[in-house]
């Protein structure tokens, strides 16, 4: 699974290469599709600034953070009615605006399109000072989530889409142009075009962050339904209701997911090759080592063996008799 030699095209993905992507940003991913993760994703860089477009072809959960001297604009070209971020849900043509330091959760159902755009704090804020706004972190509320009304300011990011994906190097226009259309847009949306979260919506979300927050922090052991329910603050129907709502899945197959994919990382990453795949597995709570063998090669289309194989520098890795039939 390596980066896609044809950007026009889907490939599969590992989830750490696909979240290494977005380059400077603290990124991590989820898969919540029983099939491999696929994607096509194409980059560029111009005057300090970072292009990307991208085309999801799973369901994804996931958390970025933007670096403090950076910020990012985001243009959703596509996607399902699922899809949202902070819990609020979104649409296909809306933007989205991160700034330095800012945490973000996301979940993007299969077939999201976008576009983003990683710039230089600096030249965001001062961008946003000649706007006649004096704080940007007043307005953020307003930045960061809004539907892009302005025809120009769509055709820009298919412009950039488009450029992005050409083999050739094309011309970019100076980002300052984008950035002023880009917050001209944001803080002229009305409370209409700035989407929020119903109450239950909202409550749902805390819901789903608890409950999250405590799988992570107890993978290696068995988590039963009734201590989970309490960490999240919930009935057993009021937690199977927050995540089908935000996630599309019951609590425990999230878990199942979550602790594949928290494997799939260990395996992935240069660390894990000083470990065993038995070591892995049980480190997120997996003790039947067969049948993560199997779910591992259902989701991720290799054996977990194979992952740590390519990953690993040779003279790292265990004795091969500890991975016999994994």
């Amino acid at each position: 699974m390596t980066r896609p030699s044809n950007v026009q095209g889907l490939e599969d993905y590992d989830l750490v290469t696909l979240g290494a992507a977005l380059g400077m940003c603290e990124v991590d991913l989820l898969t919540l599709s029983p099939a491999r993760p696929r994607a096509s994703i194409a980059s560029k860089t111009h005057d300090g600034v970072t292009y990307l477009t991208g085309h999801i072809d799973f369901d994804v959960r996931g958390s970025l953070t933007v670096p403090d001297d950076a910020c990012m604009l985001v243009y959703l070209h596509e996607t399902g009615e699922r899809s949202w971020c902070q819990g609020v849900g979104v649409e296909s043509e809306m933007g989205v605006t991160l700034l330095r330091g800012t945490p973000t959760d996301f979940m993007f159902e299969r077939g999201t399109r976008f576009t983003l755009v990683v710039a230089p704090y600096a030249r965001f804020r001062a961008r946003f000072m000649a706007s006649d706004h004096a704080d940007v972190d007043m307005a953020a509320q307003r930045l960061r989530l809004f539907s892009v009304t302005s025809d120009h300011l769509k055709r820009a990011y298919r412009q950039i889409r488009e450029r992005v994906r050409e083999v050739e190097d094309l011309a970019f226009g100076p980002v300052e142009d984008l950035l002023d259309e880009h917050i001209r847009v944001a803080l002229g949306s009305s409370s209409e075009e700035r989407p929020v979260a119903s109450r239950g919506r909202r409550a749902h979300y805390q819901v789903m962050r608890r409950a999250e927050r405590f799988m992570r922090a107890n993978l290696r052991r068995d988590i039963y339904s009734q201590e989970l329910c309490q960490a999240a603050g919930a009935s057993e129907r009021g937690l199977r209701y927050a995540f089908d709502d935000l996630l599309g899945i019951p609590p425990n197959r999230y878990l199942a997911m979550l602790r594949l994919c928290t494997a799939h990382r260990s395996l992935v990453t240069a660390e894990a090759g000083r470990r065993s795949v038995k070591s892995v597995a049980l480190s997120c709570g997996m003790w039947d080592l067969s049948r993560f063998a199997e779910k591992y090669r259902s989701v991720f289309g290799e054996q977990p063996r194979e992952t740590l194989v390519r990953s690993a520098p040779a003279d790292d890795l265990a004795p091969a008799e500890e991975f016999e039939g994994w």
